[in-house]
């Protein structure tokens, strides 16, 4: 009886939490739009210095950086930049690209991207 109790005891301490920070670090905030459908494609980079270089063209000056998405104006087709797996495997950052991609810019941290 005091396992169960102790499993409910955790799982309604649980309950009715705030928003909980995703493996990214962030937490979802507020969309700025939802967009459906949307066409998803992915460009690879087999180097860290690759994937930095395309997000300095694009304005984000990140020497770390994983994942990042470029939206088109119309909000029909987004591109999702990675690293390649096999070189930094980290799919919650492009989890988070892609929610961009249907929510637009939904936490207030980072303009950029």
């Amino acid at each position: 009886m005091k396992k169960i109790s102790i499993v409910l005891l955790l799982f309604l301490a649980s309950c009715g939490k705030g928003p909980q920070q995703g493996k990214d670090g962030y937490v979802f905030g507020e969309k700025q739009y939802e967009q459906s459908p949307v066409t998803v494609s992915v460009v690879v980079y087999k180097r860290q210095k690759d994937i930095y270089l395309a997000a300095k063209a694009k304005g984000a000056n990140y020497p770390d950086v994983t994942a990042f998405s470029v939206l088109s104006r119309d909000r029909a087709t987004c591109t999702i930049h990675m690293i390649d797996p096999s070189v930094k495997y980290a799919p919650e950052f492009v989890g988070h690209e892609f929610l961009h991609c249907v929510y637009g810019q939904w936490h207030k941290d980072n303009n950029t991207f």
